[in-house]
């Protein structure tokens, strides 16, 4: 193969990268867009986590959509977006975030509970010196993913004392903020548009589920705002050559993953983008990259494994296999097609707590569940088209029930903060979030639309991580609070989208009024 071929070669993967991305966004923010125009997914405010699912009201959609259209035309004429300093908004932001996240934590009273109350129990046990939970059959053998997470918790609880709930959420209030800030520097950085990254922290105002997360203790509160920022590391180092920030990122990408096992996907993502990149800009440092990222993510997660193995006298190894979430992430639930059915717990005990063989089991039922899914394509397309929605239809993700499905708090709850759970101001919220969470993915369409013709790596990196997130949740057991980090995500191509929609409205009322 000459030169020439091999320079063609490298033109064209960028391009194709870029086009596989965008067409398979395009097709699944359609979808989105149509499935939660039609109908909501939600939950009783009961202990099954069950997912149930309403009709939504046309005119209700039509009321907000016009609404929403006004908004954007009074800024379009009044100049806001353009006037407004980015930093004083992303301030307000902040402030508005901490104050309600804060707020929130201190009258919801809430008492961890679940695998968070495990968690807490394991790091504060680990203080006093004893490893129990490490041992065979108990939960950190089970899921040596949550390492991580026990470490921060118990550096939290030697700090502040064990089970300092309060301190743990501060420190979520804190990183909901890094969360927002991240997303703002990210879109500053990555599209350099003011009108762009205001309309960002516009529609972060909104996005109110993830600020009820402030009292949930749990990886993905700090894993997310630390990926965002190793991302951020990853395109300043690209565009500024500056080993400062591919030093940062890297770390950033290792510690997250660290914290939640899940930003695997943000890994690949990276990866991705590292070696197109390279391909692009013929530059051998983009490899060497790639390389240093896989081998922080390696050596966190051996680092913590055989700290606690030196300190316990247990060999840390093992575990279920991740096979058995796939597996049942294609079985039925109660909860909802995907969701959590209690497989892994008692298939693992079966395998006689053996990694080997519960990876064994898993691949034999994933084989059974597609058999059935070969035969029955009907019930296959419903199952999955069933897992999708219960997912990503459901405007709260959870923010409320994960803190009140026990119905235990640490004291009385004020009549508001009732009524937020269970009353007329859960009914409003959820109305809220329902008419945002429509508007976002059809205005996160118009937004990819918008970039079919011209658009950079940079600008699709987003795209790529919450297509990964997207698939993986297809395939890997089922949640809507797992989606939320992806939804986040769309909210720049939203923006997008918003400026392409102010750009037609005031083309239009000016071509009238001549």
């Amino acid at each position: 193969m000459n030169i020439a071929w091999k320079d063609k070669i490298t033109e064209k993967i960028p391009q194709l990268g870029k086009w596989i991305v965008l067409s398979f966004s395009l097709i699944i923010y359609a979808f989105l867009s149509v499935t939660s125009f039609i109908s909501t997914a939600y939950f009783e405010m009961d202990y099954l986590e069950t997912t149930y699912y309403k009709r939504d009201s046309f005119f209700l959609h039509i009321l907000a959509a016009c609404c929403f259209l006004f908004f954007l035309y009074w800024m379009k004429r009044k100049k806001l977006l353009e006037k407004i300093s980015s930093k004083r908004l992303c301030v307000i932001l902040l402030c508005y975030t901490a104050v309600f996240a804060g707020i929130w934590s201190m009258v919801s009273y809430a008492v961890p509970s679940a695998d968070q109350a495990k968690l807490t129990e394991c790091a504060a046990e680990f203080i006093k010196g004893d490893f129990r939970d490490l041992g065979p059959g108990k939960y950190l053998q089970i899921c040596p993913q949550q390492l991580g997470y026990v470490a921060y918790l118990e550096i939290l609880f030697r700090i502040f004392g064990p089970f300092s709930y309060s301190a743990a959420e501060w420190v979520n209030v804190c990183f909901i903020c890094l969360e927002f800030y991240m997303i703002y520097k990210n879109t500053e950085l990555i599209f350099e548009n003011k009108k762009i990254t205001n309309l960002v922290l516009v529609f972060l105002f909104g996005f109110l589920p993830y600020i009820f997360f402030s009292t949930f203790l749990y990886g993905e509160m700090l894993a997310s705002p630390i990926a965002l920022s190793a991302v951020y590391g990853f395109v300043r180092f690209m565009k500024e050559k500056r080993i400062s920030y591919g030093i940062l990122a890297v770390l950033c990408l290792g510690l997250s993953v660290l914290l939640k096992q899940n930003n695997l996907v943000i890994v690949v993502a990276v990866i991705l983008y590292l070696l197109v990149k390279g391909l692009e800009q013929k530059r051998t440092v983009c490899l060497l990259m790639a390389a240093l990222s896989l081998l922080s993510v390696g050596i966190m997660d051996v680092g913590i494994k055989k700290q606690y193995e030196l300190r316990s006298g247990y060999d840390i190894e093992g575990g279920a296999s991740p096979l058995m979430y796939i597996a049942m992430g294609m079985q039925e639930s109660d909860m909802a097609e995907g969701w959590y059915n209690g497989y892994i717990l008692g298939a693992f005990w079966e395998c006689d707590k053996d990694f080997e063989r519960s990876a064994q089991r898993a691949s034999h039922d994933i084989r059974q569940s597609v058999d059935h899914f070969v035969k029955e394509p009907a019930y296959a397309l419903r199952f999955y088209y069933r897992k999708i929605v219960s997912q990503w239809t459901n405007p709260l993700y959870e923010c409320l029930w994960i803190s009140h499905f026990e119905k235990v708090h640490n004291g009385p709850l004020h009549p508001v903060v009732q009524s937020i759970y269970e009353g007329k101001l859960h009914r409003l919220f959820l109305y809220f979030a329902n008419e945002y969470q429509w508007i976002l993915y059809g205005c996160a369409l118009i937004g990819m639309l918008s970039l079919r013709k011209k658009c950079t790596l940079e600008q699709l990196f987003f795209a790529l991580i919450i297509l990964g997130g997207f698939f993986f949740h297809v395939m890997w057991e089922a949640k809507t609070r797992y989606v939320m980090v992806y939804a986040l995500l769309l909210i720049p191509y939203a923006a997008l989208g918003c400026d392409w929609i102010m750009y037609s409205l005031n083309a239009k009322f000016s071509i009238r009024k001549k």
